[in-house]
């Protein structure tokens, strides 16, 4: 079969390579110092099928030991004889080569060969010739049945080969690769005291493959390693890590100096929320003292219409009685409804100037003032206070702005300088919130100035009006008895009325202005009520923004305190870091001495596989081969011709 032709080439060539090294070293050998080649047939699943031992040696009387089954000379026809595991014979040649076949033999390794096609697993046998997607499932472990410590110093070259024309796609990550023929060998090497856990993928077509062939031996390097070159770069790393060490330090302070600086804007931030609240307190009860003030004007304003009122009924009064002297005589009742309507008018003209005197006694910016005390208010300590907050934010705004460039380059702390960047605007808002209210304020005095400072005019032209209406009302009472006691001098009364009519209408026209400038304070005080609205609006707006910004600035307080913790925490540990690479050098001269002797195996003398008796050992190699996935095939064959067999025919025998 092709796998048995492809192992006895392979043991042809061992043999080969073997004989010429022991020819060039034959004089200087012991005669009983020996080789062993083990050669184990696996079945396709990876499982030990057979196992034999080639033992070569130089001639002259041979001792050796082994527990085998049955032993045959290979390349004399020497006796041998075997008594237990005791092996001698005497032989004249160069070199001797003798084979002992083991039974249920433990070898150093569980070799398993598992195969999958289309995700389903099949032996072997079943996967002869079938086409899908391959999977091959190869794996290598320590079998601790076996004795000695050939998994710890032998190293593995296994090898696959795939036709190219049944097997396309092939994936074999963990393997060199290399183009025999027109096919593909994927080789894996594994080191002493290792394994391997691999997989080959492939889409196959009448799947078919070689035999696996395994060799393994015993590894023995001669590694020198450029230790001042290695130490140099550790150099470098351990000043890298003193460095990473000393930034770290510095990084924690400013992290502490950080934390300060923000529990004082926390501080701040808490300040002037609790400022602002006190602020929208007082811009309530201003609220509540101006609609009390609108309600005054509108109440004078209302009384402004009965005047009016009052003033036409003594016009029409007077008008009346010119009509009637006219053209008859005055009657008594008519005399009668003339005094009772001077008496109205100057009724409502008293009440008048003492509205107008009530107004300008608590119409004005002192008036204001006092009225927003009443209620809670203390307008001259609230504009003191809006620019003292003023200040203080502006200079919270400054060490926002200096806290941002100490930090807005340092990587990780994108999100805090972001942060502190919007607390800037906001207090920037608020200042300018503050100015506005501020400003608020001083239109109010200036208003509220303006219209106190036209009062006393108002108030002086009521003065006047109230006494010359007394005289005229006594004029006219006097008129009255007159003219009760001289109905004759009706001439002289028309005349006088006359007189009288035309000098109502100028205080008729008097009235009417003032009224006039009643509605208009009236309607301006409903605009001051709207601002002062606003302002309330506003300071709710401030309140709450306030309130905004101090949560902010505690949680960017919470954040800083958090990145002051972890800055702590890493200086902790590059110190620590620090402290364990100081020796790093003699740390990196145990890992090399440690590397080498894991990838290189144990330098000492090879044992036996076959025995521990066999203690003159020169070397112990392993040539593991499985069977081979062939397709069955139906062929005549000849009768073969007897004839006497070969060394090579002999050789290929014993793997029938």
């Amino acid at each position: 079969m092709k796998f048995r032709r492809v192992f006895v080439l392979g043991l042809t060539v061992v043999l080969v390579f073997t004989s010429a090294v022991s020819a060039s070293a034959s004089e200087a050998a012991q005669a009983t110092e020996k080789e062993e080649v083990v050669y184990v047939m696996l079945q396709k699943d990876g499982s030990v099928k057979n196992t034999y031992v080639v033992n070569s040696f130089a001639g002259g009387d041979i001792t050796d030991y082994g527990d085998y089954d049955s032993v045959k000379m290979m390349n004399t026809s020497d006796a041998v004889r075997q008594q237990g595991d005791r092996i001698t014979f005497t032989s004249s040649a160069d070199k001797v080569y003798y084979q002992g076949e083991l039974k249920d033999a433990e070898i150093p390794w569980n070799i398993s060969l598992r195969y999958y096609l289309d995700g389903k697993e099949y032996t072997a046998d079943e996967l002869a010739g079938k086409s899908g997607e391959l999977e091959i499932r190869f794996q290598i472990t320590k079998n601790e049945a076996c004795r000695g410590d050939f998994f710890e110093n032998y190293a593995l070259q296994a090898s696959f080969m795939l036709d190219t024309e049944k097997c396309r796609n092939i994936s074999a990550p963990d393997a060199t690769e290399a183009n025999v023929g027109g096919s593909k060998q994927f080789t894996y090497t594994i080191l002493p005291g290792e394994g391997i856990d691999t997989v080959i993928t492939a889409d196959v077509t009448d799947f078919a493959m070689d035999a696996v062939s395994i060799n393994g031996i015993h590894l023995n390097l001669n590694v020198e390693v450029d230790n001042a070159g290695l130490k140099d770069k550790v150099n470098e790393l351990i000043n890298a890590v003193e460095l990473l060490d000393d930034g770290a330090g510095e990084l924690s302070d400013g992290a502490g100096e950080l934390e300060d600086g923000t529990a004082g804007v926390n501080g701040g931030a808490d300040s002037l929320n609790s400022g602002i609240s006190s602020l929208d307190g007082g811009v309530r009860a201003l609220q509540n003292g101006t609609a009390t003030l609108q309600t005054g004007l509108d109440s004078l304003n209302a009384r402004s219409g009965e005047l009016t009122e009052g003033s036409a009924q003594v016009k029409e009064a007077l008008r009346t009685i010119q009509t009637a002297l006219d053209s008859v005589s005055v009657s008594g009742e008519e005399l009668a409804a003339l005094t009772e309507a001077s008496g109205q008018i100057r009724q409502a003209i008293e009440n008048l100037y003492d509205g107008a005197l009530s107004l300008q006694e608590n119409l004005g910016y002192t008036q204001y003032k006092s009225l927003m005390a009443a209620n809670g208010l203390d307008v001259d300590t609230l504009k003191a206070g809006n620019s003292q907050t003023i200040s203080t934010l502006r200079a919270q705004i400054t060490e926002l702005q200096n806290t941002l460039t100490r930090i807005e380059n340092t990587p990780g702390m994108e999100e805090q300088a972001a942060r502190l960047k919007e607390q800037a605007d906001q207090l920037s808002r608020v200042v300018t919130l503050l100015e506005g209210n501020n400003a608020a304020i001083g239109g109010m005095e200036s208003y509220l100035d303006e219209i106190s400072a036209s009062l006393p005019e108002l108030t002086e032209g009521l003065t006047r009006l109230k006494e010359q209406y007394e005289v005229f009302d006594s004029s006219i009472s006097g008129l009255v008895n007159t003219l009760s006691s001289m109905t004759g001098q009706l001439s002289t009364l028309a005349d006088g009325i006359n007189q009288l009519v035309e000098e109502y209408e100028v205080l008729d026209s008097g009235i009417g202005e003032y009224t006039d400038g009643v509605a208009q304070a009236a309607a301006g005080y409903h605009q001051i009520m709207d601002g002062v609205s606003s302002l309330a609006e506003g300071s709710r707006e401030l309140a709450d923004g306030s309130g905004e910004l101090y949560e902010g600035t505690a949680e960017l307080y919470d954040g800083v305190v958090s990145l002051c913790d972890g800055a702590r925490e890493l200086a902790d540990g590059t110190g620590e870091f620090r402290e364990e690479t100081s020796d790093m050098n003699a740390q990196i001269d145990e890992e090399i001495d440690s590397l080498l002797e894991t990838i290189g195996g144990s330098m000492k003398d090879p044992v036996s596989f076959v025995s521990e008796k066999n203690t003159n050992v020169d070397s112990v190699q392993f040539v593991i081969q499985t069977e081979g996935i062939e397709i069955e095939k139906t062929e005549e064959t000849a009768a073969p011709v007897e004839e006497e067999p070969s060394f090579w025919q002999k050789l290929i025998a014993l793997f029938r």
